[in-house]
């Protein structure tokens, strides 16, 4: 999916799946994001749905978004901005967004300002 290009909060969504996935201790989330170099956004974000809201999510880059509280599981910084022009593999212990034993039923990937491409998204296990 390529997002337009846009000032300010912007965002590609899907929830109440019936094709859940349930998320075991030490398992890590992860989504690829390919971000234009010529139109960059500050910030990139993943949020997860467990079926009872929207209260887990991480980002990278700068601190725009204002959904949930910074520091905790429901805004967890995870570090810069992606490098651009290239495909990244954003990934996020679930433990770090209070995910471990959880059941998603949704997934949010948004940016504040620019274009992204979002492609492969889902979990790993040890």
């Amino acid at each position: 999916f390529q997002s337009a290009i846009a000032a300010g909060e912007h965002q590609y969504l899907f929830q109440n799946a019936t094709a859940t996935m349930s998320v075991p201790t030490g398992a890590t989330l992860y989504a690829y994001i390919y971000i234009d170099p010529a139109n960059l956004p500050s910030e990139v974000m993943l949020q997860w749905n467990d079926g009872s809201g929207w209260d887990h999510r991480a980002y990278w880059g700068a601190n725009n978004l204002t959904y949930g509280n910074d520091g905790t599981v429901s805004r967890k910084n995870i570090g810069g901005l992606p490098a651009a022009g290239q495909w990244v593999k954003l990934a996020v212990p679930a433990s770090a967004v209070g995910l471990e034993g959880k059941t998603l039923t949704g997934m949010a990937f948004t940016l504040y300002g620019g274009r992204a491409t979002w492609d492969n998204a889902g979990m790993t296990t040890q």
